[in-house]
């Protein structure tokens, strides 16, 4: 009978030929058949334990998901108008960076805001309503009440005359729930990173 090709031992530590007997034989002996399985062993359970750990990974993400969820589902409603606010805010205020106050015409190192026009209290339904909210610096906002007098003509001439009509024209009020105030949040935060994309470009 025709001996087999030879064949390097699959042990690294001997790497002897040798002339195999039955077929898939990788070793040359019983001593380095122990080493191979040996190695297969502690290969086996590393690449277990790996999977283990993966697994663990997993399962904590998952939690620490389904944790976020329950908290935000417990959150009151005005906990997500705030947020939409405030990215609807940050969005207004980085569109005008470069303008100075609407209502008074000044650029100064104090406070800017996002101020509304026409107000949010007497005017919910124009809350996130862009053409109704323009960079303002605080003393305008807070102390002179918007500054109203002077916000008018600076806001025509900023958005002409055919937009401010329609902004004080009647809209209808939306009934607005959790997930349009997270989609609307969303939404200006996806626009904001958009412009300071275009403006790094």
């Amino acid at each position: 009978m025709k001996k087999k090709p030879r064949r390097k031992c699959a042990n690294k530590e001997c790497r002897q030929w040798f002339h195999p007997v039955r077929d898939g034989q990788v070793v040359c002996c019983y001593e380095c058949a122990t080493v191979i399985a040996k190695e297969q062993t502690a290969k086996n359970r590393a690449e277990a334990q790996r999977a283990e750990k993966k697994r663990q990974r997993e399962e904590e993400k998952e939690q620490r998901t389904l944790q976020a969820e329950r908290r935000q589902a417990v959150k009151k409603l005005s906990y997500f108008v705030k947020q939409a606010q405030q990215a609807f805010n940050e969005f207004i205020r980085y569109r005008d960076r470069h303008l100075p106050c609407i209502s008074c015409g000044r650029h100064h190192d104090g406070q800017y805001h996002a101020g509304h026009f026409r107000t949010t209290g007497a005017n919910p339904e124009l809350r996130f309503y862009e053409d109704n909210c323009h960079k303002q610096c605080s003393a305008c906002n807070n102390h002179l009440s918007g500054n109203l007098i002077n916000y008018r003509p600076a806001l025509i001439q900023k958005i002409g005359q055919a937009r401010f009509d329609a902004l004080m024209g009647p809209h209808e009020l939306p009934k607005l729930k959790r997930d349009d105030y997270i989609q609307i949040r969303d939404e200006y935060r996806a626009k904001l990173k958009e412009l300071k994309k275009q403006v790094a470009a």
